[in-house]
């Protein structure tokens, strides 16, 4: 057998090769994908025609520098994986990695790798690295799909209350999280209102996404307090030890009086904008979601007036790496703060106000989360 060597078009037997490369050889012949080989200390990588194929090279290209296998990677992406091949050469490991290659329509393949370090120095030094890549775009199309069929479209005209939605993914993950929102009229008059998180990424977090919702609007419309519809959430969550924890607000107004009652479990807090005035509604009310099963959770109530505009939004507006959470959450006040300062997004509306703050965000900051925010604005 000469499984890698066969794979490269060289002539080394199998045996001289390790288990993880055969085992990875073996892969990467049964299944759709490419093979790739680094060199550390050279700096020099060969990889098969499948691999040269997805990265927008000639098939004849095999070897070169991991920057020549990267020649064609997307740029708001390239420093990304640079930053996991420079880590992996320091002995940090080769974490997975998502990317987008260009090609020369203007198109883009997304694309995964996955590897591993198979040879290291007598002092812990990586010296070899095995992988593989594949093209994600299909699996990422279909729980993109699966994703918007369970988001509403558009958001509902709803008497004494004006709601905008926004929902932007990661800006280069390849598997689409857990974020959701929702916003009904009830039987009792009162309008729903959620969002929320659910941890992971991929299927198994948007079919979480999916029972949540749906299982939070079936207990509004049976007339539940929001206190007691997280409360059920968390308790229907608790019992799967292996499945994911959510965050959530869950809140209903009551258009006629103003009166806004929400709980809040684990999740950042809604952000209340009186004019240029921002200040967030703090109340804790319990732990994430599925943390403690008897846990009771909590809600506050407030009365807005007409002209108040609320938001709630997922963690990927205030989470930064290196960034503090507090300081994540000043930013993100000022930044709807000055939004709202602004005389032209004034005129324009609620939807300009997110827009405008959503573009801020996305401009200073490189995304590693989907972005979600639901705001209303009061009549």
């Amino acid at each position: 057998m000469y499984m890698m060597s066969k794979r490269f078009g060289l002539a080394e037997p199998a045996s001289s090769r390790t288990s993880p490369e055969v085992g990875a050889a073996a892969l990467a012949a049964a299944v759709d994908v490419g093979m790739w080989e680094y060199d550390f200390p050279s700096d020099r990588a060969r990889w098969d025609r499948r691999t040269a194929e997805l990265h927008g090279l000639d098939p004849d290209c095999l070897r070169g520098t991991m920057d020549t296998l990267f020649a064609h990677v997307h740029p708001d992406d390239i420093q990304a994986v640079r930053t996991g091949t420079e880590a992996a050469r320091q002995g940090v490991g080769l974490s997975p990695m998502e990317y987008r290659v260009v090609h020369s329509d203007g198109s883009y393949t997304w694309i995964y790798g996955r590897g591993g370090v198979v040879s290291w120095s007598r002092r812990g030094r990586p010296l070899r690295s095995i992988g593989i890549s594949g093209d994600a775009t299909p699996w990422r199309s279909t729980v993109e799909i699966l994703q918007r069929a369970i988001l509403p479209l558009a958001m509902p005209e709803l008497p004494g209350i004006e709601l905008v939605a926004r929902y932007l993914p990661a800006g280069r993950d390849i598997e689409i999280g857990g974020d959701w929102y929702d916003a009904t009229a009830l039987p009792d008059g009162n309008i729903l209102l959620m969002i929320g998180d659910v941890g992971g990424h991929g299927l198994p977090a948007v079919a979480a996404m999916a029972e949540l919702r749906h299982a939070a609007r079936a207990y509004a419309y049976e007339g539940h307090s929001p206190a007691a519809i997280t409360t059920q959430l968390s308790a229907n969550l608790a019992p799967d030890v292996d499945g994911p924890l959510a965050t959530a607000v869950v809140a209903l107004f009551a258009s006629d009086t103003g009166r806004l009652t929400w709980s809040c479990a684990g999740h950042p807090p809604p952000l209340l904008l009186t004019g240029k005035d921002a200040a967030y509604l703090d109340d804790t009310h319990g732990p994430t979601l599925g943390v403690e099963p008897a846990f009771v959770y909590d809600q506050s109530d407030l009365r807005l007036a007409p002209g108040t505009r609320l938001l709630l939004y997922t963690d990927g507006l205030v989470e930064r790496r290196d960034v503090s959470i507090t300081d994540g959450l000043d930013t993100f006040a000022a930044t709807v703060s000055t939004a709202a300062e602004d005389p032209h997004q004034n005129l324009q509306g609620l939807a300009n106000l997110c827009d405008s703050v959503l573009a801020t965000v996305i401009g200073t900051a490189d995304r590693e989360d989907d972005l979600c925010l639901l705001a209303i604005q009061t009549s």
